[in-house]
Formats: structure tokens, C-alpha cells, sequence
């Protein structure tokens, strides 16, 4: 199988895995408010933040594991493959027990910096320990996944996270039902966990991923340095990126309370579920550019770089506007009025969708070419600029603020500085990363953006759900016709076109009558 249509596998496998986190996403929720107040459904979602940080833990081990591995699967003689899955697990094993540990001894430390009301801290406690737990063992098993990875078998990752994430539902509403509260959803997390690592040692299995017999080596001094030196640097990105993701919660549930981080994680819950299907055009890519690098297919690398960039930003634009049509009036509908999401902070969100996926390309491929560079200093300084402009700008401006300073400081920071990376990478100009290749998406938005805003004025009157319904429509129909259009690369025209069934081409042809360049 090539590396384009294990590239459009993976792809295809996401957007399955996908749809099945925005099931799990949507209908967990309305489950939890069923048998949890506000406040505890809030605990929850600072937990899933403070877990984020305690990943950080992981000190970029775990994508340096993962992009080396992909250097040497090729090696399968002689015990250095076998040598570098050891040296990888060992590591991932240390920094699992670790973790535990920290929220064995310092969840009543995190309630009291969290400032968790006395009443909710038992429980708390609790969700941290059995959490923590539950992170502890995803370390352990990390390298299964990494396999499937590096073997650029990421659509068998994705039906077995569909199978997880199927098998955490069920959990959670049978624990729900037996009355275990808020600790439910942590029940939950280990149970899918525990045969997500059954479903992935298989797979390894079956294809034949492990090391031979007398090939797995000895643990590895040499492999460890060479995980550390790429791994240090992914840790100030993953500190900064921490900080710029995820931060708003911590800081919002410090100045305005649990409740209203709550309002925050459902007000986010579809924009997250965008921003993974963007992204993931991108993150099936990277393990064959890696191939690419190491096998030194630099002008293949290039022209494939630049198209899966153009479109994936004008799947951004498009995406943004129908995001913005749509989820402040799903977000009413869903939770039935419990939660109240304002529009102006979807425009606001639309913005920092089509910024991140931009920097989500730029910087992912970067760190695809293992130099790094002065990035991890970039992003530790945006997220602690961003950190503190938000805590002086949520006392004005609420969730509104805490969102303009994420768009800004990505926007100035980590976006220029990834246009200007990969523009020096490519040998290209400045201008032709950050404005040519934008032209398709502006073609898009051109009368999309128009079209949106005169159908949300005139619909005004009508109800919430005929409103939903109608903005969706226009975002399946006319907005989908110009990204195909306008926002798909003519390269990618090309492919598509030569690999259809020849009854669809004389279609395609028409719809693609006015190639971008």
C-alpha cells in the first residue's frame, strides 16, 4: 500500500474515530447532567485540565519515541529496533508510576490551589486518585500505539479508539446508574483503557510489528539520549502548548468559580471536535513525511507539504463560518437552556479556528524534521505571556477575553514564527507561506461569509431549532460546494480525479472547473 492511500486511510479512519468522539462528546454530557449537578460536572473538567498538566510529565518523551521510531523501523536485524521499543516502554513505565504517585500525594494540594469549595474536595480527591490512575496505565501501554504509528497503521489506532471510546460510555452510564457519582467517568476511562491495550497488543501482533524472536536487544543508554535530546525540546513546546490550550480552565475556575468552567468545557466541546477533524488531515501525514526525510524525497516532501497545507487551512475557513452559524444555537438545544452560549464568542472562536490550523501545520512539520530549534522558547513564551494577559483580562471581559488573547498571542507568536520556519525550510518567501497560500480559503470566505451572515439576519425570527437546521443546510450545501470549488489544491484535484471511478469523473470535472493554482 502506498504512502498517499495509507495517508487517505488514516484520514478516513479519523474522521470515523471522530465522529465517534463527537457522539461520545454529545451524548456523555447530557448523561452526566442527568446524574450530576453543575458543579460537579465541573469538577470533572478541571480534572481532565489538571490531567493535561500532569502529562507534562511525559517531557516530550513520548513524541520523540514516536518520530524516532518511525527512523528506526527499518532496522528489524540485529536488536536495535527491539533495543529502542524497550528503551521507549521503560521509559513511559518510570513516568506512568510517577504520575500516580503525584496524585496519590497531592490531589488535597490541588483542591486547595484550585480553590474547591470544602463540600466538593472529598470527591475531588477522589476523581484525582482514580484519574491519575487511569493515566498512569495509558503511559505503560503508549508504545503499542506507537507501533501502529510508526508502521503508518493509524487506521487500526482509530477503530480501536472507537471501540474505547464506545466501551467508556457504556461504562460510565452503567456506573452512573449504580450510583457512583462524578467518579463514574474515571470507572469509565479505565475500563476502555484496559481493552484498548488488549485490541492494540493484537493488532501488533497480527502484523507482525514486534521484534522478531531474538531480536528485541537489550535496554539502551544510547537510545535514551537520543529520546531525550529530541524530547527536551518538545517539552518547552509541550509546556507552552499547555499553557495556550488549556490554561483557560484553570484560570477560569479560579476567578469566576467550577460552574462557569463548566459553561466553558460545553461552550468548547464542538470547536474542540473541529479543530481535531482539521487537524487530523495533518497528523495522518506526518509519519510519511517523516518517511520522506529519512529517505530523502525533499522535493516530494515539498509539493506534498503545500497541498496538504492549502487545504487544510481552507477546510479551516470553511469550517470556521459554519461553526459560527451553528453552535451557539446548539449549545442552547443540546443542554436545553441550561447553558447559554454567546454568538460573539463563535465569531471569536471561528477566528482562532482557521489561526490554529495554520500553526497546527507549520509547527507539526518542524517538529516532523526533528529541528527544532528556537520554537520551544517561542511557545513557552507565548503561553506565559497569554497566562498572564488572561488573568488581567477575564476580570473585564470574561470567557470574550480569555478567547482575543488566545487568538492574538497565537497569532503573533507561534504563527509568524511557524510561517517563518517552514518558509526557510522550503526555501520559499515569507510572503508566498503566509498570504499565497491563503488565497483559496480567501476565495471561500469570499461568499460564504457573506451568505452566512444575511442567512443568520434573516432567519432571526424563527425558532432555535428551525434556525440550526436552516444554518446547517447552508453549511452542507452552498458551503461545502465552494470549499470543493475553491479551497482544494489542483495537485489534490489531480489525484482525486485520477483515482475516482471513471462514471463520477465528468462531475469532479465540473465541480472543479475553476482549479486553484
Amino acid at each position: 500500500m502506498s504512502r498517499l492511500r495509507r495517508a487517505i486511510h488514516g484520514v478516513a479512519s479519523s474522521y470515523v474515530q471522530l465522529a465517534a468522539t463527537a457522539f461520545y462528546s454529545l451524548a456523555s454530557v447530557p448523561v452526566a447532567l442527568h446524574y450530576l449537578d453543575t458543579q460537579r460536572f465541573g469538577l470533572w473538567v478541571v480534572v481532565g485540565t489538571l490531567m493535561g498538566y500532569l502529562n507534562l510529565i511525559d517531557a516530550g518523551m513520548t513524541g520523540s519515541s514516536l518520530r524516532l521510531l518511525v527512523d528506526h523501523k527499518d532496522e528489524r536485524q540485529g536488536g536495535n529496533y527491539g533495543s529502542f521499543i524497550k528503551t521507549s516502554c521503560l521509559v513511559s513505565t518510570l513516568q506512568g508510576g510517577i504520575i500516580l504517585i503525584i496524585g496519590l500525594a497531592l490531589a488535597g494540594t490541588f483542591a486547595r490551589l484550585l480553590a474547591i469549595s470544602q463540600p466538593l474536595q472529598p470527591e475531588f480527591i477522589r476523581l484525582v486518585n482514580w484519574q491519575c490512575g487511569v493515566v498512569a496505565l495509558t503511559f505503560t501501554t503508549r508504545i503499542l500505539g506507537q507501533l501502529l504509528y510508526a508502521h503508518q497503521r493509524m487506521d487500526l489506532n482509530n477503530y480501536i479508539g472507537v471501540g474505547g471510546l464506545m466501551i467508556n460510555f457504556a461504562a460510565q452510564w452503567v456506573f452512573f446508574h449504580f450510583n457512583f457519582g462524578v467518579l463514574s467517568l474515571a470507572l469509565g476511562s479505565l475500563f476502555s483503557t484496559v481493552l484498548v491495550m488488549v485490541f492494540q497488543t493484537g493488532a501488533c501482533a497480527a502484523l507482525n510489528l514486534f521484534p522478531r524472536t531474538g531480536g528485541w536487544g537489550r535496554v539502551s543508554g544510547r537510545h535514551f539520549v537520543e529520546i531525550f535530546n529530541l524530547g527536551k525540546d518538545l517539552l518547552l513546546i509541550s509546556v507552552g502548548s499547555q499553557l495556550i490550550t488549556t490554561s483557560q480552565v484553570i484560570i477560569i475556575t479560579r476567578m469566576l468559580g467550577p460552574a462557569e468552567a463548566a459553561v466553558w468545557g460545553i461552550g468548547l466541546r464542538v470547536f474542540n471536535l473541529l479543530n481535531q477533524v482539521i487537524w487530523r488531515i495533518a497528523d495522518m501525514s506526518w509519519a510519511g513525511f517523516a518517511e520522506m526525510l529519512a529517505r530523502g524525497e525533499l522535493a516530494r516532501l515539498r509539493d506534498r507539504y503545500r497541498s496538504l497545507t492549502i487545504l487544510s487551512i481552507s477546510f479551516a475557513g470553511w469550517a470556521a463560518v459554519s461553526f459560527a452559524l451553528c453552535n451557539s444555537l446548539f449549545v442552547s438545544l443540546w443542554t436545553h437552556g441550561k447553558i447559554q452560549w454567546p454568538v460573539a464568542n463563535d465569531s471569536l472562536l471561528a477566528l482562532w479556528m482557521i489561526v490554529s490550523a495554520a500553526i497546527h501545520c507549520h509547527t507539526g512539520m518542524v517538529i516532523t524534521t526533528k529541528q527544532i530549534g528556537f520554537m520551544r522558547y517561542v511557545y513557552l513564551l507565548e503561553g506565559a505571556i497569554f497566562a498572564g494577559l488572561s488573568f488581567l483580562a477575564i476580570r473585564w471581559g470574561g470567557l470574550a477575553a480569555i478567547i482575543g488573547c488566545s487568538v492574538l498571542c497565537d497569532f503573533l507568536l507561534t504563527g509568524n514564527y511557524g510561517i517563518w520556519r517552514i518558509s526557510r525550510f522550503l526555501g520559499l518567501s515569507f510572503r508566498e507561506v503566509a498570504l499565497d497560500w491563503l488565497r483559496p480559503m480567501f476565495k471561500v470566505l469570499l461568499v460564504y461569509l457573506p451568505v452566512a451572515a444575511l442567512t443568520w439576519w434573516l432567519l432571526a425570527p424563527a425558532s432555535s431549532l428551525m434556525r440550526l437546521f436552516l444554518h446547517a443546510l447552508l453549511a452542507g450545501s452552498i458551503g461545502l460546494y465552494l470549499l470543493l470549488r475553491f479551497g482544494i489544491p489542483v495537485s489534490f484535484q489531480n489525484e482525486i480525479l485520477g483515482r475516482v471511478p471513471a462514471k463520477t469523473v465528468p462531475f469532479l470535472k465540473r465541480l472543479f472547473h475553476q482549479p486553484v493554482g
